[in-house]
């Protein structure tokens, strides 16, 4: 006779709503809770629960044990806290760099980044530099460019991460 948790990740790997529902049920809560317990703030657990739900549904498998499925729930939460970490980290220096060219732009001085921010945006392609424009200038999200573009968010974003690549390499060589 199967165990409740073998039905249920069975179920989780069929993509049956019936499992995905009692799923939300049961380790909605937990997953919060690790989320807080791994340094997420608490506005910011529901959406690292949602990733996780994400990755639940890529890599659903059969569990026979209820220690082994929250323990891999427990690693995957633990995996999404230290991604989303790892990323706020990568985008908040050229964040910062971008920001401090933008007061020092609309207030009319001279900043030590301006000149050199500048030109390496100007080196840029236009297609490039319009979408650095529309992103970080005119504070457009990755949606919203993607609908123009005609693309995904997640594109967008991976050339937003090599553009801001490409200009730390500019910047700081």
């Amino acid at each position: 006779m199967q165990s409740d948790i073998s039905t249920l990740t069975q179920g989780l790997a069929r993509c049956d709503e019936r499992a995905w529902r009692e799923f939300h049920d049961r380790y909605h809560g937990l997953i919060l809770r690790l989320a807080v317990a791994r340094g997420t703030a608490e506005c910011d657990a529901p959406d690292l629960a949602q990733r996780v739900y994400l990755r639940v549904l890529r890599h659903a498998k059969p569990i026979r044990s209820e220690t082994d499925f929250t323990a891999w729930l427990a690693c995957l939460t633990r995996c999404e806290a230290v991604d989303a970490i790892r990323g706020t980290k990568r985008r908040t220096w050229l964040t910062e760099k971008f920001q401090q060219w933008s007061e020092a732009r609309a207030e009319e001085t001279a900043h030590p980044l301006t000149e050199p921010l500048a030109e390496a945006i100007a080196g840029l392609a236009e297609p490039d530099r319009d979408l650095i424009n529309r992103h970080y200038f005119q504070g457009w999200s990755h949606q919203r460019i993607a609908a123009v573009f005609q693309t995904s968010a997640k594109a967008v974003e991976s050339r937003l991460a090599r553009l801001r690549k490409r200009l730390r390499e500019r910047l700081t060589s």
